[in-house]
């Protein structure tokens, strides 16, 4: 009993929301709310670095000081988008990325991101595929080459898994 209240106790330390879950939660087993716990501690530990003192470099998302203020302001994960979606202006692409669902199904973002940060990695052909599934493991083929570790399948990029594309881009962002 005691190392389920230490369980319970870490995640609140880490700023992990705990609404409708409880020591009794873990005893009996519910597995949706448990997973939903080591979900929220996984993003965070993927998202650790999205800030100034860990990356500096993303100062070059903005222009001045206020920018700057307003940018260490945001969310992890919106930094993030913010990150992909510079990343993805300098390749020309025009779509703004917002979610980790709907906006990255069809793999050409990925394919646009991964090519404006390892070019000598690229493979010309993949957005010229036409098939979503099929650009989707060319993406994850260009990632392994980068030294990306994959969270997800191409399924799960077509499927727009959001949990799984988020992994997948914080680690991109880790490794770039």
């Amino acid at each position: 009993m005691r190392i389920i209240h230490y369980a319970l106790t870490l995640p609140r330390k880490l700023d992990v929301l705990l609404s409708n879950i409880g020591t009794q939660d873990f005893i009996e087993g519910r597995r949706h709310l448990v997973l939903g716990v080591i979900s929220q501690i996984i993003k965070i530990q993927l998202l650790a670095d999205l800030n100034l003192k860990n990356t500096p470099q993303l100062v070059e998302l903005v222009g001045d000081s206020k920018d700057v203020e307003e940018l260490m302001s945001l969310p992890p994960e919106t930094i993030l988008f913010t990150w992909m979606n510079f990343q993805l202006k300098k390749r020309g692409y025009s779509k703004t990325v917002t979610n980790f669902s709907y906006d990255v199904k069809d793999a050409e973002a990925y394919a646009h991101l991964l090519n404006v940060l390892a070019p000598e990695h690229s493979n010309p052909s993949t957005l010229k595929v036409k098939d979503t599934l099929e650009r989707a493991k060319l993406d994850l083929e260009h990632a392994d080459k980068m030294g990306c570790k994959r969270y997800l399948t191409a399924k799960d990029i077509v499927d727009g898994s959001p949990n799984l594309n988020l992994a997948f881009v914080a680690h991109i962002f880790q490794h770039r």
